[in-house]
């Protein structure tokens, strides 16, 4: 008699994901693609066109959305989150968290004067000059 041993033929648990930065249709151009767990960071920044200060933006992937869960800005105003769950001064940045909003995609025009930029876990993803300037542009979460 032998010893068996029995291999799974397919693994359970999330399917894998890649965070993709591209080009809104119809355009077709890829930016940056990597993996991602629910345990990563993904932070959007900007600088306000008027008021010339930061705009912070965290986000985590859960299943096919992005969620965005805390947002820093130094002004408040007409467009920001003025309820959420977790609120914090940090100098002079108000970080607001807990906010829990969903996105298919986060769509933006990117700009080249406000400075847009992505971070992956605390690193630099995606510089500003990587995307041209005023190009229609996303970030979605796509299945491998």
């Amino acid at each position: 008699m032998g010893l068996g041993i029995a291999v799974p033929t397919s693994m359970s648990g999330p399917a894998p994901r890649r965070l993709v930065i591209r080009q809104q249709e119809p355009g077709d151009r890829v930016y940056r693609s990597v993996p991602i767990d629910s345990d990563d960071e993904v932070a959007m920044t900007w600088m306000h066109s008027v008021d010339k200060t930061p705009w912070w933006e965290y986000y985590r992937a859960d299943g096919d959305e992005l969620v965005l869960d805390c947002t820093e800005l130094s002004l408040m105003g007409a467009g920001t989150p003025f309820e959420a769950p977790q609120t914090e001064l940090d100098g002079d940045m108000i970080r607001l968290c807990g906010l829990d909003e969903r996105f298919p995609a986060v769509r933006w025009i990117h700009s080249h004067r406000v400075h847009h930029r992505i971070y992956f876990n605390g690193e630099l993803l995606l510089p500003t000059r990587a995307i041209g300037h005023h190009v229609r542009a996303e970030m979605i979460l796509i299945g491998d």
